[in-house]
């Protein structure tokens, strides 16, 4: 089969809706609004709480709760099926089990082979070029957070596709369906698929290629390859699962936090002041995320008839894990309206927790504040309209100040 077969195919997201409801929902403020109240209505009357079949938890212990007790809160009934049908199994889609036991570990201890130090470096030079060449303005996430983060994936799971920009297309596709395609729309699930056919053959080849040659190489791809805790379809399984959450997990990122730092002349201040400290910086990019995060709701299903902060949950019923409102619980996060870039990193919930946790959550400690700190560096005057393609940021022109 031809790497090219299905290239010429509409696979790259197209353009969200620009009517009222989606404007309002594509921008930080009415969900910023809806998490507030949440977080005042879980606080003062009841936590969860039920519509019909669907459980809304709001209060930050009870989303860790829900997050741990993955015996009783499944993910699989959520989105194992999709991922099966353009990926295989993955981690992500599994309940506990003997082999999701198998293959979390051989992620695990592959990710842990590879040089991190290397490709931190790499992130950061190709950041301070990009940045440095731009003349007075960048796309925050076309020409900068989404390539580079393709990059890092391209040097973590050892694979590319036949060019960039359709290696970034498939990605979102896949994406967009697996994670992010709640309403099953044909549409959308018909985009995936013609990805995904795609990546299943950029892996085969280069999995058959590097077995061929005997140089397995030092990435996750070889890592996993050399380790054989799974065989060659479980590496390109593990790997593109890994794959498809990387790229525009980053760059929504990226692209909402610098947006968050533009908007608020007092803490582009502060994360200017605090741009050189490591620790600092992460803290500050947690905490703009923590006002417009990429994921502000996480899903589970009720295995059984159990019970939540002493409510009855029904076999079933469907658990709206929220947690931007959790990231508001005073209980937690004193005094929430405030950024403070010293508060626990392990209170935050960006990117899960639990059984299933991001996988790249290791890489995009880094990542993500080496590439909002580039563009603080330089200077960030102001950022224009986010453009967005369905439900992925696309374009984040922003102006600097020298």
């Amino acid at each position: 089969m031809n790497a090219s077969i299905g290239a010429s195919e509409d696979i790259a997201t197209p353009p969200g809706s620009n009517g009222l409801f989606a404007s309002l929902l594509a921008g930080p403020a009415l969900p910023a609004l809806a998490a507030r109240l949440g977080a005042k209505l879980a606080a003062w009357w009841c936590d969860p709480i039920r519509f019909g079949d669907i459980v809304i938890v709001a209060r930050h212990a009870n989303v860790m709760e829900v997050l741990h007790r993955d015996l009783d809160f499944l993910i699989a009934p959520v989105n194992e099926k999709r991922i099966v049908e353009v990926n295989g199994p993955f981690i992500l889609g599994m309940d506990r089990s003997s082999t999701l036991v198998l293959e979390r570990r051989a992620l695990y201890e592959a990710l842990a082979a590879v040089d991190l130090e290397f490709i931190r470096l790499a992130i950061e030079d190709d950041a301070a070029k990009r940045v440095a060449e731009a003349p007075g303005e960048i796309d925050v996430v076309d020409a900068y957070a989404r390539p580079i983060a393709a990059h890092t994936a391209t040097a973590l799971f050892g694979i590319r596709g036949s060019d960039e920009r359709t290696f970034m297309d498939v990605v979102r596709a896949i994406f967009g369906h697996v994670f992010l395609n709640v309403t099953d729309d044909e549409v959308i699930r018909q985009r995936a698929l013609r990805a995904a056919a795609l990546m299943k053959v950029w892996f085969d080849d280069e999995i058959k290629r590097r077995r061929a040659s005997g140089n397995l190489g030092t990435d996750m791809m070889g890592a996993l390859m050399a380790a054989k805790l799974v065989d060659d379809d479980g590496v390109r399984r593990t790997l593109g699962g890994m794959l498809v959450g990387s790229i525009d997990t980053t760059a929504s990122s990226v692209a909402m936090i610098v947006a968050m730092i533009a908007a608020d002349g007092a803490l582009a201040k502060r994360v200017a002041a605090d741009v050189d400290d490591e620790t600092w910086l992460a803290g500050w990019c947690r905490e703009a995320l923590r006002r417009w995060p990429h994921n502000p709701v996480v899903l589970r299903q009720a295995a059984a008839k159990t019970s939540l902060a002493d409510k009855e949950i029904k076999q079933g019923d469907r658990i709206f894990a929220w947690t931007q409102a959790a990231m508001l619980d005073a209980e937690v996060f004193p005094e929430p309206q405030y950024l403070r870039p010293d508060r626990p990193a392990a209170a935050y919930l960006h990117f899960g927790g639990g059984l299933h946790p991001c996988a790249g959550r290791a890489v995009n400690a880094f990542q993500i504040p080496a590439l909002v700190g580039a563009l603080v560096r330089r200077g960030i005057k102001s950022t224009g309209t986010m453009q967005w393609a369905g439900p992925f940021p696309a374009h984040l022109p922003l102006r600097f100040e020298r």
